[in-house]
């Protein structure tokens, strides 16, 4: 793997975590509409698939170019389906029976869940200096979320593991079976996959869908656009480009850049311990991006 493209990854994984850091925010600013979590998903990917369809189709001047063939469009659907659509749903049944922190946690195994994957199914080796990266990670995440650890409901952990298990597969697939293909049309389908499953979960009749447009389009084209246009598009762009427990550690900027939307325009505060998560989160990150031998 070419340093340069590899570098260029690394910007695209970081770019991405960046963009969806900002779900926290406006997240909270949809329920404050009275959106609950599945309307507030489905309207976030149906709005960005229509978007990106337009950008595909723009750029291409082509509607064909928006197929990409039976194999790989059913397979982006499906990526959509489990990768998104289901992965959601676990998190948010785990977040309704356990603590935030704890749901957090339970979805940030998924960067050792990925390099165990890689290296069953794929063969992919981590070199031993970079190793310490994933404990570092995880043991930021448990710093940045230790204050508020409760199980309420335990069916809840289980819940919580397979949100993480759900998107560590879709890591793992998209990074190895959609190599070649191009990441915004891709894109595209995975947003349309993952939008039409929460759409038919999250809403009992056409006339909420109605209300929920009419009553926050301006907040869901911005959560659209930059959440998953620019998030999604640039994460599987650079998951091309890097190795699949790499960019796993990498989408670690995702949480790093909820916690400053939080401190610049929430008026959160942090401890001295989630202080500490910063810092060990953020070594890792550096870490992960050193070049290797074997990528220069």
């Amino acid at each position: 793997m070419a340093h340069s493209e590899r570098f260029k990854g690394i910007i695209e994984i970081l770019a991405s975590g960046f963009f969806f850091g900002f779900l926290g925010l406006f997240g909270k600013q949809a329920f404050a509409l009275g959106l609950s979590p599945f309307e507030f998903l489905s309207m976030r990917y149906l709005f960005a698939a229509v978007m990106t369809f337009c950008f595909v189709v723009v750029r291409s001047r082509s509607v064909r170019k928006v197929w990409l063939g039976s194999k790989v469009t059913a397979l982006s659907i499906m990526l959509g389906v489990l990768g998104y659509a289901v992965f959601s749903g676990f998190y948010f049944l785990a977040l309704s029976r356990i603590s935030a922190s704890m749901t957090v946690i339970l979805l940030y195994t998924y960067p050792v869940l990925v390099a165990i994957g890689g290296a069953i199914f794929f063969k992919e080796h981590i070199p031993s200096s970079r190793v310490p990266a994933i404990p570092m990670a995880f043991l930021g995440m448990v710093f940045l979320v230790w204050q508020d650890f409760q199980i309420g409901q335990p069916i809840g952990l289980i819940f919580g593991l397979c949100s993480a298990l759900f998107y560590s597969v879709y890591i793992l697939v998209s990074s190895h079976w959609l190599k070649g293909i191009d990441a915004m049309t891709s894109t595209f389908w995975i947003q349309l996959g993952a939008g039409l499953t929460l759409l038919f979960v999250g809403f009992n009749s056409p006339s909420r869908v109605a209300d929920v447009i009419s009553t926050g389009w301006p907040l869901i084209l911005m959560i659209a656009f930059v959440c998953s246009v620019l998030a999604m598009s640039l994460f599987l762009s650079g998951l091309l480009k890097v190795k699949s427990w790499e960019a796993s550690l990498l989408s670690m900027a995702e949480p790093i850049t909820g916690v400053a939307v939080g401190l610049l325009f929430l008026n959160e505060t942090l401890s001295g311990a989630q202080w500490v998560g910063v810092a060990l989160v953020l070594a890792a990150l550096t870490l992960v991006s050193i070049p290797t031998k074997a990528s220069q």
